[in-house]
């Protein structure tokens, strides 16, 4: 059982972009590796997988004279890039989630989220919708979304407010406000039947009842982003001065059971998820080759 990890905010000389922990053995290491050299790329984003495709959300690739951030399809057996797409539009990506056929994107810099139909191991660019909090369209609020995650059927989404120090639960399937007075939801994961939230910079992991009331919680050291679960536990990631920890927690009171270092230095974990269909991934790491290619959509 494997868990992969984006990286985000790389500092030089690091160069790690996706991470992966068996999280029986505890053994980790660096799958995949940013272009040599500062001022290149600082980071992926949000991870998701279909089938056989993984899809990542990347920053811009400022080396080449991009500025608007990437979305890349993977090959899950072995990690070769089948597809680049420059997200034109949109800015700090955030979160990925795959349902019912599409890829659905959160834009945390423009405040939306975008949903792609997805063929293949690739995504149809003409047949996308956009999704933005009423609040927001009604000026009532300015909300910096964050994460996706299914709950009873339903597509929920966290997110701050800009203006404000409020903090929301959107049920994105209806259209309302579920939620309010969160702790700076960043990362989202629905944990046998109930959402549960990494709360960013206050540090902990907040278990959410019925009536989206905390139930349980947990503090881990740093800032907490990167959520989901596996084999029955929940993983937390926590980023503190350049280093980064995975969590497990119990599912039932989420109890830390065991932490996990990371050998990364110089960046902050994006996202985590459970991997299937691991295949022959590169050790050593190979670095991103993504100098020429990418479809503007």
């Amino acid at each position: 059982m494997h868990l992969l990890v984006s990286f985000r905010s790389v500092r030089h000389p690091s160069r790690a972009a996706l991470g992966l922990l068996d999280v029986r053995s505890g053994r980790a290491r660096v799958a995949l590796e940013l272009p040599a050299g500062g001022g290149r790329c600082d980071g992926l984003g949000g991870l998701a997988q279909a089938g056989r495709t993984l899809y990542a959300t990347t920053a811009p690739f400022r080396h080449l004279g991009e500025s608007e951030p990437s979305l890349l399809c993977l090959r899950a057996s072995d990690l070769a890039v089948e597809a680049r797409y420059r997200l034109d539009g949109l800015a700090d990506l955030t979160g990925l989630y795959v349902l019912d056929g599409s890829l659905y994107v959160v834009s945390s810099g423009t405040g939306e989220v975008v949903a792609f139909r997805t063929l293949g191991d690739r995504v149809d660019p003409f047949d996308r919708f956009t999704w933005r909090p009423r609040i927001a369209v009604e000026g009532l609020a300015d909300p910096i979304l964050h994460a996706l995650a299914l709950r009873g059927g339903e597509l929920f989404a966290s997110a701050t407010d800009r203006a404000s120090f409020d903090a929301f639960l959107f049920n994105v399937t209806r259209d309302f406000v579920a939620a309010r007075a969160l702790q700076d939801p960043q990362s989202l994961a629905e944990v046998g039947g109930s959402l549960c939230y990494a709360a960013g910079r206050f540090g902990a992991v907040h278990l959410l009842g019925e009536d989206f009331i905390p139930t349980r919680s947990a503090g881990v050291d740093g800032l907490a982003r990167g959520l989901c679960v596996l084999d029955g536990s929940v993983f937390a990631a926590s980023s503190a001065d350049g280093r980064c920890t995975i969590h497990r927690l119990s599912a039932d009171d989420l109890a830390i059971e065991r932490s996990f270092p990371l050998d990364v230095a110089g960046a902050e974990v994006a996202d985590l998820l459970p991997i299937e269909g691991l295949g022959d991934w590169p050790d050593p790491p190979e670095p991103f080759w993504l100098d020429s290619f990418g479809e503007t959509i």
